[in-house]
């Protein structure tokens, strides 16, 4: 009589350590780490936050797919600042510059007199990733 070998797909535990694991060994990720959250619910990671820049992103997301027994990822709530400042600067003026970490925004500078600095926030705040704008403008 032949045995049957079953084999079980890995606790949402077991997952999550590895992939805790994987942004453990990549330098760039180690950094963002605390920016990044991570979920694992019935074998599907759920990853939000942000990283510094989007060959991180990419990085992180191509390596997923190394993990056995994952099987799926949610990353659409994972941003990247490289990204969020190339829509930034399509709304500041000149004479403002933006600084951006993990998803918060510095403005700084010296703006042009008639700025709405408020309405500019506001503007920015509706951007995808951007969690916090601060301003430091004019100062």
């Amino acid at each position: 009589m032949s045995e049957v070998i079953v084999k079980s797909a890995p606790a949402d535990v077991d997952l999550l350590e590895s992939i805790r694991s994987l942004m453990s060994k990549y330098p760039p990720l180690v950094s963002d780490r605390p920016a990044i959250q991570v979920t694992v619910h019935d074998g599907v990671a759920t990853i939000t936050g942000h990283t510094q820049t989007a060959n991180t992103r990419r990085y992180f997301l191509n390596q997923l797919g190394s993990i056995d027994g994952l099987k799926g990822v949610n990353a659409d709530a994972l941003f990247d600042d490289t990204s969020i400042r190339l829509e930034v600067s399509r709304l500041i003026p000149p004479g403002v510059q933006a600084n951006i970490k993990h998803g918060v925004v510095i403005l700084a500078g010296e703006p042009p007199a008639d700025l709405n600095i408020e309405a500019l926030a506001n503007q920015i705040l509706q951007l995808p990733g951007v969690a916090k704008v601060v301003s430091a403008v004019g100062g």
